[in-house]
């Protein structure tokens, strides 16, 4: 043991004498920590958009884009600008083919994307069922450099991916935005069942308003049928009125054969009832107010009031035909009083009928009676009547007008329904078939009418049915979300949720392990380079074993290999700032580590000579291949996944994971204890397999003394 100490004491004192040696040394402490920082940190964060997007892609879109049920659509153009926004590659964009491809050829870009003219052709084309895959060309220069391929390979699959996603995030969110309808998310009316029951409620509604219209009309003709064929020889003007109002019947008719005009025709059927009732009316009075002996020169008072009593029950019922199916509140109070009157009317007759058997003057006074009850009454029409032009009118009109583009409405969500309401039959040529055949034809339009109502009874009812039903509701449920969250989950169904069991902050703390081995490694090489393993004799030292001058050298070897380490784990700490929640263990994993490649360096060198350095040099360079330090063990060749495993770099690099990623279980143990089997080997290497290679180095030795060219 003193010859031990004495070795290295000596060793010492030389070097301390010599300042060429002591720089020396010092470089040889430092090297090491240099080369293991400077890869560190060019390796800091290589494949973060802060250095990828230094990687020029140029990109260009000829993409001519498509129109989609008068929808212009451009897949190409929205490539571009999801690029814009995508800062992971230096995107350049320019404005041909031959510009981007001629970059990549000349190395100006790494690769470049080309969108062809066809692309949104092609990926609408399933529309049509002839279904062409979209491509985008994609050109890519491997020989600028090796990874840089494989960055911008990344990026050409996420283009890819953007694009599918972005296609079906679109088409999914169109989709959603109509199934969104179904969960009552858009609007105020509700779910679609909502929406479609409000509106059959409401083409029935207008429908029966339409009915009661038109059942309206069919009493005004009959009341008007009645009154000429019971009143025209005793009212003559009456049939004057109706024949001047032959057109009138006829632009009525051609209106209602028109559906646009269907409303009106039944609007200014009502209207020309009150004219009509109004006249009748008239000739009422003027008949009473005339010689009621001298009316048409032939009949005499009797007939006369006899025929006025006949028709006046047909005035009334047109009236009452007239007003039918649109009365309110309001104006019910306006045709109770001319109801009213009407009753008066007929009292004031039944008495006139009476008296013509009574003096003149009884009459006379019954007359004048009975002609300003017919002038109020005349008033109270008239009355009724502005009410209905100015007041019901307007709002009969846009409710009628409504039925049309209701029933489409309803077409169109029930996929189609027979909803032509509006036709009345052909116009009639003269007068008494006009109101025949015009009634036949609405008895059939509010036949068609009654029919259709009742079908939407059996509508309403099934969808009501429909919407209690408990998949329906499911499904209600399953839609109320938002057509873009919901378009985004169709594109990318499978979220990928990282659960990072040992996350490590950036790729230059994930590389440290490797890095630090190999510098170390490197360290313990220079050493055997440049410091001589043999021991020379020393005054003072005497009976030297071979053992003592193993251990003796070798505390030199050890001392600088250790300040080799702490140099290096200091930096990568303090300096670089590695990530490493366990330091103490981290520096401990590495200083085992330059124990373990001095000793067994040295060990080499003592057994081998020169030929032990350049086996420590193969086994540096099949270790940096095959360690696992950079690839993955499982992705190299065969050959490497089973010899890294007798190696000490895998598990020097592992113990050093443990500190830096976080510890499991007793791994660090596990790693540092296999570490203590290559010291064992280093021993026996340096001490046993040394002693029948002394000869055969030292012969080596001297042949390369006598070349005067090597050392």
């Amino acid at each position: 043991m003193k010859n031990i100490i004495k070795i290295f004491l000596a060793d010492t004192r030389r070097i301390s004498k010599n300042v060429v040696a002591v720089v020396i040394v010092m470089g040889l402490c430092v090297i090491p920590s240099l080369y293991a920082w400077f890869n560190i940190f060019s390796n800091w964060d290589p494949y973060g958009p802060d250095a990828t997007s230094n990687l020029r892609v140029a990109v260009v879109s000829l993409d001519q884009g498509s129109t989609v049920s008068g929808v212009e659509l451009n897949v190409g153009d929205s490539v571009i600008e999801g690029l814009k926004s995508n800062n992971t590659i230096g995107w350049v964009f320019t404005d041909t083919e031959d510009e981007a491809v001629k970059g990549v050829n000349n190395g100006d870009y790494y690769a470049a994307l080309v969108v062809p003219e066809n692309f949104t052709e092609d990926m609408i084309s399933f529309l049509g069922g002839d279904i062409q895959h979209p491509q985008i060309v994609y050109y890519e220069n491997e020989k600028k450099n090796a990874i840089a391929p494989k960055i911008t390979g990344k990026a050409k699959k996420a283009v890819q991916e953007q694009v599918n996603s972005t296609f079906v995030s679109t088409l999914a969110e169109g989709i959603m935005e109509v199934s969104n309808v179904l969960s009552g998310r858009e609007g105020e009316n509700g779910s679609v069942f909502d929406t479609v029951t409000e509106k059959l409620v409401e083409l029935k509604e207008n429908l029966q308003l339409y009915s009661n219209l038109l059942s309206s009309f069919i009493g005004i003709t009959d009341s008007a049928s009645n009154i000429m064929a019971t009143s025209q020889a005793v009212l003559p003007n009456l049939n004057d009125i109706v024949n001047n109002g032959k057109n009138t019947i006829n632009s009525i008719q051609d209106a209602a054969l028109n559906n646009s005009g269907s409303a009106e025709s039944l609007l200014d059927m009502v209207s020309y009832s009150f004219k009509i009732v109004d006249g009748a009316l008239e000739d009422l009075k003027n008949a009473v107010q005339s010689d009621l002996n001298s009316i048409d020169g032939q009949l005499d008072a009797n007939s006369a009031i006899g025929g006025i009593q006949t028709a006046l029950p047909y005035i009334r019922q047109l009236f009452n035909n007239a007003v039918s199916g649109w009365t309110d509140e309001g104006t019910q109070l306006k045709i109770d009083e001319i109801n009213s009157s009407l009753d008066t009317i007929e009292a004031d007759l039944n008495k006139l009928s009476a008296s013509q058997t009574e003096l003149s003057d009884t009459a006379e006074a019954l007359k004048n009676n009975l002609v300003q009850e017919i002038i109020t009454c005349q008033n109270q029409i008239q009355a009724l009547k502005d009410s209905f032009e100015y007041s019901v009118r307007p709002n009969l009109r846009s409710t009628m007008n409504s039925v049309q583009s209701s029933l489409l409405d309803v077409q169109s969500m029930l996929g189609g329904m027979d909803g032509d309401f509006s036709e009345v039959e052909e116009v009639l040529a003269e007068y008494e078939g006009v109101l025949k055949d015009g009634t036949a034809g609405l008895e059939e339009s509010r036949a068609k009418t009654e029919e259709v109502i009742a079908s939407l009874d059996v509508v309403v009812t099934s969808l009501k049915e429909f919407e209690n039903d408990e998949q329906y509701q499911e499904l209600v449920d399953m839609l109320k979300t938002d057509p873009k969250q919901l378009a985004d989950f169709i594109s990318s169904p499978v979220s990928l949720e990282t659960e990072q069991i040992y996350p490590i902050a950036n790729y230059g703390s994930a590389m440290a392990p490797f890095y630090t081995i190999l510098a170390l490694w490197v360290g313990a090489l220079i050493l055997v380079a440049i410091v001589h393993v043999k021991v020379l004799p020393e005054k003072g030292i005497t009976n030297v074993k071979p053992y003592q001058q193993y251990f003796g050298r070798y505390i030199f070897f050890f001392l600088v290999g250790q300040v080799q380490t702490l140099i290096t784990i200091l930096g990568e700490i303090f300096y670089i700032k590695i990530q490493c929640p366990h330091p103490f263990l981290y520096w401990l994993a590495a200083a085992v580590s330059s124990l373990v490649f001095t000793i067994f360096i040295y060990s080499l060198t003592v057994a081998f000579g020169n030929i032990g350095e350049a086996l420590a040099v193969v086994i540096m360079v099949i270790q940096v291949a095959g360690a696992g330090g950079t690839f993955p063990i499982e992705t190299l060749p065969k050959v490497y996944q089973y010899t890294y495993k007798y190696l000490p770099f895998p598990y020097g690099m592992n113990a050093m994971r443990e500190c830096i990623g976080g510890m499991h279980g007793a791994d660090y143990l596990k790693y540092i204890g296999v570490m203590g089997i290559y010291v064992v080997i280093s021993l026996v290497i340096g001490l046993l397999l040394a002693i029948p290679f002394r000869k055969m180095n030292e012969r080596i030795e001297r042949s390369k003394e006598k070349s005067d060219v090597m050392i």
